[in-house]
């Protein structure tokens, strides 16, 4: 067991670094800034998003359409084939994306903005609501065709199918086991969907057969996002690294 202990503290190497999450006088964390300027020096492709999104808002102001622009021009310059448990990074260098990692650039470039919205997460999912003066968007990152969705009727039929039904998944996405995925209806913060960004690697390396990386992806993913569902995949990986070295 003392060898297991030492064999990890060795190996416990972070796999991804991601900027530091700063505070505003107010003690919120304020990490969509930071984000931003680090994705603006590092991305050309997010750079010239960006701009494009300057002179819009200076055009539009905090308006629909606004957020109908970030919406599509996010689409137009970074997402441009949807794959699973990709990172943010991913959508900056290649144009992959899925529902966490799009809806973390989107949420990003939404509090920059200084619109007023909500990540919903669901046992399956993400997506974004946006409150504007005097009705509710939302944004389904993973249907860049019809993922702006405004209309009453189309709204309610979208909610109720994740009210009713919180393990719905969409486009192309895998279910987890019944274990790491009990009913989640919930509204989580910027800084907790960058754990869930971590969780989706611990299960896209458990998948490839390497459980000491999906292990220290779910480590990183608590300090997060401490839930349930990542605190019971974490235990089950350390249970699993146990018996292997038995």
């Amino acid at each position: 067991m003392r060898g297991f202990g030492i064999l990890l503290l060795l190996l416990f190497i972070p796999v991804l670094c991601f900027p530091a999450l700063p505070e505003n006088p107010s003690g919120t964390p304020n990490a969509g800034k930071v984000w931003l300027e680090s994705w603006k020096a590092e991305s050309e492709r997010f750079s010239d998003l960006y701009e494009l999104l300057e002179k819009d808002f200076r055009k539009f102001g905090n308006s629909e359409k606004m957020v109908k622009n970030i919406f599509y021009r996010a689409h137009q310059k970074l997402f441009h084939r949807y794959q699973q448990y990709t990172l943010e990074r991913d959508a900056l260098d290649q144009g992959l994306y899925d529902c966490v990692s799009g809806s973390l650039i989107l949420a990003a470039l939404l509090d920059h903005f200084g619109f007023a919205y909500e990540v919903k997460e669901t046992s399956y999912h993400v997506f974004l609501q946006v409150r504007l003066e005097d009705r509710l968007v939302l944004l389904e990152v993973t249907d860049p065709r019809e993922g702006f969705i405004a209309d009453p009727d189309q709204k309610e039929r979208y909610l109720r199918d994740f009210t009713l039904n919180p393990d719905n998944i969409r486009t192309g996405e895998k279910k987890l086991t019944s274990f790491m995925a009990p009913d989640i209806f919930r509204t989580i913060d910027l800084e907790n969907l960058l754990g869930l960004q971590y969780f989706n690697q611990a299960i896209r390396y458990f998948n490839e057969g390497n459980p000491l990386a999906a292990y220290q992806f779910s480590i990183t993913a608590l300090k997060y996002h401490d839930t349930e569902r990542i605190r019971d995949f974490s235990h089950f990986l350390k249970q699993e690294l146990m018996l292997a070295t038995n």
